[in-house]
């Protein structure tokens, strides 16, 4: 009876071994890990709202601008409180200097990952807005036409998976 326990036994951590390599190598490769594009979901452009406004509404503000290279336009954030409970709003301020006008881009509902905004050009800025943990949406916005010229959403899925 000793005897059948212990091949038993050693069966058993074969059996193990042998399953815990196999998983191994289904693992993907590490460097082989991508983030997923697909075309912008339409549900999400009542999220992203872009209107024009004068500085009277951002003079109160106490945030930092942020310069285009050549120091023409300038852009500044209002984050949201993240101590609060969600749902959070930020909201971008566009401008140049001397001019009173200015464009507002709000960001309606987002996850705590937030916006990040930068500047490519004169003209353009890049952002991406965080919806949940690993979904986002990736835009540059043409600033002198008022419209955006890029809008994906990107899934980083694959990323948080165990690899190799």
């Amino acid at each position: 009876m000793i005897g059948s326990w212990r091949r038993l036994r050693i069966l058993v951590i074969l059996g193990v071994g042998l399953y815990s390599s196999a998983a191994a190598q289904t693992l993907p490769t590490c460097s082989d890990r991508k983030i997923q594009y697909s075309p912008f979901d339409a549900s999400y452009s009542k999220r992203i709202v872009l209107e024009v406004t004068t500085d009277a509404q951002v003079s109160e503000q106490d945030t930092e601008k942020r310069y285009s290279p050549q120091q023409t336009m300038w852009q500044m954030s209002i984050e949201p409180n993240y101590m609060n409970n969600a749902p959070w709003t930020t909201v971008v301020y566009i401008g140049s200097t001397g001019d009173h006008e200015m464009l507002k881009l709000s960001f309606i509902d987002h996850a705590n990952g937030g916006v990040q905004v930068q500047w490519l050009s004169e003209k353009l800025l890049f952002g991406r807005v965080w919806w949940g943990r690993i979904y986002s949406t990736d835009f540059i916005l043409d600033v002198q036409k008022r419209q955006f010229i890029y809008e994906e959403m990107a899934h980083y899925g694959d990323m948080i998976q165990p690899c190799q």
